[in-house]
């Protein structure tokens, strides 16, 4: 028979994996939503009772194992450099996220060990938004994506206060089932009741604010892709006869023709004439046509929409935000463009851009409630991108109307309901809806930004220093083996 230590080491081990794996379905391309809120408690669990030599072996597999799932993904779009970098930051990020509740539990610390995850975790994504090329993606706050109850917190708070949340309830599980035999449960009382106001206030919160949703009948929009162009066709006239039948056939009065991201490369002389073109065309049709164009204007790219409009003028915007390697040779744009409808102020922006909570802020700002976004997707990460865009709507209180190649296209309203969604496939084909132009205001996280994320960076700081001091408590180093 297998020696009693030998069982607890394959025990703990199993555990830590089981957390591994529940991470993994979080930050799956397409995420189970209740694996997030369980993660971190198996691996608590484990750690708390191995001995001191094994804990950190137990969180890096823990962390090692959520981050696998994305690895083929960060391959394809990266590299490996890129890959294997990314794999060795989450694994290394959750295990030391992990000891340090392990570290105030021991010492009976346990509001500071209920909050070392939920913060830890809430102010990194606060600081990615900031400093990563990638802004907040990666966050696992989009696992949550299908619990429409659970992102309502984000136009409070954005991505950091789902993140926050969601883990406050799997690390208090972990504390719960693995109580210090020299702690009482009353040593738990209080961050219990903590936690479950938070979390409660949190749900009620989203069932108020979908409760009062309003699906008022806006702007009738036209959504057109396909993946079926091999090649990029490089004159106005070639894209025109592959496009221009289906253009035709959407633009109605009164309606937005949205097509996706970077459909036809074009010379900036080229360009301009097409804009001409199409200008003319919306005005006779009274209709916005949006057309993704790649722009070569003397030896520098540029990854543009094309906005004709219905007065018979047109305008352009250049993507902001370029996804690392894949555009290292597009030069990137910096203004934002706003059109002002009798209905409602319409934003424009392209794929990547709504990675990035703080260009959904400048638009909502700036009295935009409806979102029109080309984009280009990579087929495996397609639910993902997408829902990542809608997040953004959620937090300022945006709809949106996205067109994608190898991806998905989609209306969505501000409390991130999908009202419409098409995968693109080889044959051409249209989405026709209409994008709720509801005017619910702008959302708290609209107006004052990451302040709660910054909060939690601070407490971060200080639950850092708290950690090097000791603990006065006699019974601090209880439990350990």
């Amino acid at each position: 028979m297998m020696p009693q230590i030998e069982r607890e080491r394959v025990g703990h081990y199993g555990l830590a994996a089981i957390s591994g794996g529940l991470l993994a379905m979080s930050y799956a391309m397409h995420p189970f939503w209740w694996a997030a809120w369980l993660a971190p408690a198996p691996v608590i669990v484990a750690t708390l009772r191995a001995p001191a030599a094994s804990r950190r072996w137990l969180t890096l597999l823990a962390g090692a194992i959520g981050g696998i799932s994305s690895f083929s993904y960060h391959l394809t779009v990266g590299g490996w450099l890129a890959a294997f970098l990314i794999l060795a930051l989450v694994t290394v990020a959750w295990s030391s996220a992990i000891r340090l509740t392990v570290t105030f539990a021991e010492r009976g610390q346990f509001f500071p060990a209920m909050l070392a995850v939920p913060v830890f975790w809430a102010a990194i994504d606060t600081l990615l938004i900031y400093l990563s090329p990638h802004s907040s993606a990666g966050s696992i706050a989009y696992s949550q994506m299908n619990a429409l109850l659970v992102i309502q917190v984000a136009s409070l708070g954005g991505t950091p206060a789902i993140t926050f949340v969601v883990l406050l309830g799997g690390s208090l599980l972990g504390l719960l089932l693995v109580r210090p035999p020299h702690v009482g449960w009353h040593g738990l009382k209080a961050p219990f009741v903590v936690a479950v106001a938070t979390i409660g206030t949190s749900l009620l919160f989203g069932v108020v604010r979908l409760h009062d949703a309003v699906s008022a009948p806006g702007v009738k929009v036209a959504l057109i892709a396909t993946d079926g162009v091999r090649t990029q066709p490089r004159s106005w006239e070639a894209f025109w006869a592959i496009y221009g039948g289906e253009i035709t056939r959407a633009s109605e009065p009164n309606t937005i023709v949205l097509l996706p991201e970077g459909i036809v490369r074009l010379p900036d002389a080229a360009a301009e004439q097409a804009g001409r073109s199409l200008a003319e065309y919306a005005l006779q049709h009274q209709s916005t046509v949006v057309v993704g164009i790649i722009v070569e204007q003397a030896g520098q790219l540029t990854n543009r929409a094309l906005i004709a409009q219905p007065d018979g003028s047109y305008r352009w915007y250049l993507k902001q935000h370029l996804v690392p390697g894949v555009e290292a040779g597009i030069t990137p744009g910096v203004s934002s463009v706003v059109l002002h409808y009798p209905t409602t102020g319409i934003g424009v922006a392209i794929c990547k851009d709504m990675h990035f909570p703080t260009l959904g802020r400048d638009y909502a700002r700036k009295d935009v409630r409806l979102m029109l976004v080309p984009a280009n997707d990579f087929d495996v990460d397609d639910w993902l991108t997408a829902r990542m865009t809608i997040l953004r709507g959620v937090e300022s209180g945006l709809s949106i109307a996205r067109a994608a190649r190898h991806g998905i296209s989609f209306v969505s309203d501000r409390y991130g309901r999908v009202m419409a969604e098409r995968r693109s496939h080889a044959t051409m084909g249209t989405l026709l809806t209409r994008v709720p132009a509801d005017s619910g205001g702008t959302t708290c996280y609209a107006l004052v930004g990451d302040v709660f994320g910054w909060g939690c960076v601070l407490v971060w700081a200080m639950l850092l220093v708290l950690r090097t001091k000791r603990s006065r408590n006699p019974t601090s180093t209880a439990g350990r083996h």
